[in-house]
């Protein structure tokens, strides 16, 4: 109780552990997007395919792999050859390693491309909906600064938001064509 409270200052910096930990935090944050994307379940262990691994990737794979396991809630990922073709998957970047999830029996397709659908249509009406009120005059001079940024904010990220849906929609589709 009366030791002087600990400093930084006799800690080693590790200039090693600080990538390392950027790497599993962004390849959680990949998986937990992906589920987020297709409405999974965080509960339901999820199968990864892991396509361009490079030396470093699958040395912090190895380390890391029971934090990965327990914090993304996936199986043990498979590394795919160079040459395996990867199943109809969502994916993630981590520099240029992608990581797959693939669809197959996680989603019901038509469930899906319905969802997805209902989503693609209220995205479009919303920025159908702030591109009048921008194209007006009256409210371009009229309105705050700030207000009017925030809603070109909005718009580009709902043209982004609506170019995801559509690239995830032909994804299902495919899927369900199969």
């Amino acid at each position: 109780m009366r030791a002087a409270y600990p400093t930084a200052a006799g800690i080693q910096w590790d200039s090693q552990a600080e990538p390392e930990m950027r790497w599993v935090m962004d390849f959680i944050l990949g998986v937990r997007q992906i589920r987020g994307e297709m409405d999974i379940a965080p509960n339901r262990k999820l199968v990864v395919l892991l396509q361009n691994a490079a030396p470093r990737d699958v040395e912090y794979l190895g380390r890391n792999l029971p934090y990965l396991s327990r914090l993304a809630g996936i199986e043990p990922p498979r590394l795919l050859a160079p040459a395996e073709t990867a199943p109809i998957s969502a994916v993630a970047l981590l520099g240029n390693l992608e990581i797959l999830v693939p669809m197959a029996g996680l989603i019901d397709p038509a469930a899906e491309l319905d969802r997805l659908a209902k989503r693609l249509r209220k995205a479009e009406f919303d920025l159908h909906k702030l591109d009048a009120k921008l194209s007006n005059s009256q409210y371009a001079r009229n309105a705050p600064p700030d207000i009017v940024a925030k809603d070109q904010q909005r718009i580009a990220e709902l043209r982004t938001e609506i170019g995801q849906l559509s690239a995830q929609t032909a994804r299902v589709t495919k899927l369900k064509d199969q």
